[in-house]
């Protein structure tokens, strides 16, 4: 062999190892960037479960105070009425 055809050689064999190493040097900076995303995706998911937690329960707060305020509402109408039998006259 010449040592023209060596070097060429050479020559693409340093540069396949170039873009060898640049290939690799992408996957790991994907592999990177994939970490990240699941990271970011399970907080996400972490805070999504916690503010449906919330939220239930506020939910369930609310109608607590619904139903209270109907019985209020009732016990309110029943004690005018009770008050105007007794200025009416009736009891």
């Amino acid at each position: 062999m010449s040592r023209e055809v060596i070097l060429d050689a050479l020559a693409r064999f340093g540069a396949a190892l170039d873009r060898l190493e640049a290939a690799s040097l992408r996957h790991q900076e994907g592999e990177r960037l994939r970490m990240n995303l699941e990271s970011e995706l399970a907080l996400m998911r972490a805070d999504r479960q916690a503010l449906a937690e919330r939220l239930d329960a506020a939910v369930a707060r609310t109608r607590e105070v619904e139903d209270q305020a109907t019985m209020l509402d009732q016990r309110i109408a029943r004690a005018v009425a009770s008050i105007r039998d007794v200025l009416d006259g009736g009891v």
